[in-house]
């Protein structure tokens, strides 16, 4: 089994709404932006998640998206499933009458105890776990997002001018 780019990319979505819950919605333009995600998949991965109750849109002018429940009560596990389905390793193994070896097999209990691990880690690790991983202060929350150039062309970070690069 391998994670797609639409898992991982679902993941990394779901994190950056985490480190922003509590602060309203947040623009599909800003997530894309911050994780380097095309529009159109997020877009797609997105209404996946709100499909599964994990993500919420909200219209109008302070619209966005926000996590559809608190991101301790939010899984890697239920992120991976909702993009990716059921964590198989090898299809026999998960579907015994594919294979007329199932019950013979030396194998097929290696398998799907490998399956049951990987669905175990991912079922212990909150969003809420994740959005504190990556951040020098362990915190969740805001992180310090790009400043757009003033007018002038100098950006202005943490109260400071700053030249452009």
């Amino acid at each position: 089994m391998r994670i797609s780019t639409r898992g991982r990319y679902g993941l990394r979505a779901m994190v950056e709404l985490a480190r922003h819950a509590g602060d309203g919605p947040l623009l599909m333009r800003a997530i894309t932006e911050r994780q380097g995600i095309p529009r159109k998949y997020l877009h797609a991965i997105l209404t996946a998640l709100r499909s599964r109750g994990l993500v919420r849109s909200l219209r109008g002018s302070r619209g966005g998206y926000a996590l559809g429940r608190p991101p301790e009560e939010i899984t890697a596990l239920d992120i991976i499933r909702a993009l990716e389905g059921d964590i198989v390793l090898v299809d026999c193994a998960e579907h015994g009458e594919l294979c007329g070896r199932n019950r013979t097999c030396a194998t097929r209990a290696l398998w799907l105890e490998l399956s049951r691990t990987i669905e175990r880690q991912l079922a212990g690790v909150t969003l809420a776990e994740l959005g504190r991983r990556g951040r020098p202060d362990g915190k969740p929350g805001r992180r310090a997002a790009p400043r757009k150039a003033s007018p002038r062309g100098k950006e202005k970070a943490h109260g400071a001018d700053l030249p452009r690069p």
